[in-house]
C-alpha cells in the first residue's frame, strides 16, 4: 500500500514539474508584434540594390480596439526610390518633397483592416547608397485616433528615455553586400524551444 502511494506520489511530481517547465518554455515564445513593423521575408536589405519592405500593421488602435484606415509612412532622402504595391482594400500613392524625403501613404477604400487582423502592405524600394540603420516614422490612423509610431530607439532607459518606448519607430538594416545568411524565414534569430515530450529528469535520491 505504502509503495503504491509512492509511485503516485512520484508520478504526480512529474506531471506538476513537466507542467512547470512547459509554462517555462512557453514564456520565452514571442507573441504578435505590438506596433507597426518592417519586414524583409528572409532576403536582406543590400544598399544600392532594389528589393521589397513590407509594413505590417498587426492590430487595430489602442485601447478601444478599431480598425486601421490610413497609414502614413516617412522615408528620407537616402531612399532612391519607393512605390507601395496594390492591396486590395487600400489605395496608395507617394510624394516626394524638394528636400528628396517621401511621404507613402495608405487610405482604406472600405471599412480598414480590423482590430484583431494583421495586414502587410509591400513596397518597392531602391535601398540607400550607404549601409546603415535607417528610420521610417509611420503614422497609423484608426478614424481620428492616431498611434505615431516614432518614439528614437533606446538600448536601456535613463534620464531622457523610457526603454521599451511606447511608440517604438519602426527601422530596417541595409548591409554592404549580400555576405550574410538569414536565419528563419523574417530574417530573425532563431528560438529554441524546450523539448515537451519527455518529463524532466528528476534528482536523484540516496
Amino acid at each position: 500500500m505504502n509503495r503504491g502511494r509512492r509511485t503516485t506520489s512520484r508520478f504526480a511530481v512529474i506531471s506538476l514539474t513537466t507542467t512547470a517547465a512547459a509554462i517555462a518554455c512557453l514564456a520565452v515564445v514571442p507573441g504578435a508584434g505590438a506596433h507597426g513593423t518592417l519586414n524583409l521575408y528572409g532576403k536582406d536589405a543590400i544598399a544600392n540594390k532594389t528589393g521589397t519592405l513590407t509594413l505590417t500593421i498587426p492590430h487595430g488602435c489602442l485601447p478601444e480596439g478599431a480598425p486601421t484606415t490610413k497609414m502614413i509612412m516617412q522615408l528620407g532622402s537616402a531612399w532612391q526610390a519607393a512605390k507601395p504595391a496594390s492591396v486590395a482594400g487600400w489605395k496608395s500613392s507617394v510624394k516626394r518633397a524638394t528636400n528628396g524625403q517621401r511621404t507613402l501613404t495608405w487610405i482604406a477604400t472600405g471599412s480598414g483592416l480590423p482590430n484583431a487582423e494583421s495586414g502587410d502592405f509591400p513596397i518597392t524600394v531602391r535601398w540607400p547608397k550607404k549601409a546603415g540603420t535607417y528610420n521610417t516614422p509611420t503614422a497609423q490612423y484608426c478614424g481620428s485616433q492616431l498611434m505615431d509610431w516614432k518614439d528614437p530607439f533606446n538600448a536601456a532607459a535613463d534620464g531622457d528615455l523610457s526603454y521599451p518606448a511606447t511608440y517604438p519607430v519602426p527601422r530596417v538594416r541595409v548591409l554592404a553586400s549580400a555576405a550574410r545568411t538569414p536565419t528563419a524565414v523574417t530574417g530573425s534569430s532563431p528560438i529554441s524551444l524546450c523539448p515537451l515530450d519527455r518529463a524532466p529528469r528528476q534528482p536523484r535520491r540516496s
